[in-house]
């Protein structure tokens, strides 16, 4: 038995063969993983397959067994970035308290994930706007969700006017914005400088100014 090459030997007694969708997953997160440097590094419109696979060390046609090619790569990663943003943020925010907390400890953690991985950053914010239409789709669906989300500052103080219908929107364009241009410029985010200042900006139009203790 010990002649035979290894495909071939017998899965050793009580060891779980691997699946093939488990394989798969792996693979997708190691080339997920390297396509983000690659994209941040050359942009969507710059970035190639084989560069994709040279940087995942994989060959052409592994690549195309997990996606059907550069676009369904970057949407897939655009998704995964954004579904581990929303979690980390669930995650912060689930203990409940005041509106205008749970806002500031949202934007806590997205501001220190941008810091802590600045090329994820850039794919999802930098990238994805001009990786064509349905990346742009992808974009501003998490647009939408990010400003419903600030809809329920409209019933925090009943005593307070609130902003115009159209704010929400505008609110989180804006703080998109000012992250683009950190990161087209290759400067990660500082949290303690941000923070304050996007706090201050997206809660005050609802419960007045001073609402975030400097």
């Amino acid at each position: 038995m010990s002649s035979l090459p290894d495909h071939l030997l017998p899965e050793a007694v009580g060891r779980e063969p691997v699946s093939r969708a488990v394989l798969e997953h792996h693979q997708r997160r190691r080339v997920l993983t390297a396509a983000t440097g690659v994209f941040a590094r050359r942009g969507y419109r710059s970035t190639t397959v084989d560069q994709i696979v040279s940087a995942a060390k994989i060959g052409v046609g592994s690549f195309y067994g997990l996606f059907d090619g550069k676009e369904d790569c970057f949407l897939c990663l655009y998704d995964l970035i954004v579904a581990e943003a929303e979690e980390a943020v669930g995650v912060a925010v689930a203990g409940g308290g005041r509106w205008e907390d749970r806002v500031v400890g949202a934007l806590r953690v997205l501001l220190e994930l941008a810091a802590a991985e600045p090329d994820r950053a850039r794919v999802a914010i930098v990238e994805a706007p001009t990786a064509g239409p349905a990346a742009q789709a992808r974009y501003s669906e998490t647009v939408a969700r990010l400003a419903e989300g600030l809809h329920e500052g409209r019933s925090a103080d009943a005593s307070a006017e609130g902003p115009p219908a159209c704010f929400e929107h505008a609110a989180v364009a804006g703080l998109a914005w000012t992250l683009h241009q950190r990161l087209s410029a290759g400067e990660p985010p500082v949290v303690a400088e941000l923070l304050p200042e996007m706090a201050e900006f997206v809660v005050a139009p609802y419960a007045g100014t001073g609402m975030f203790a400097r």
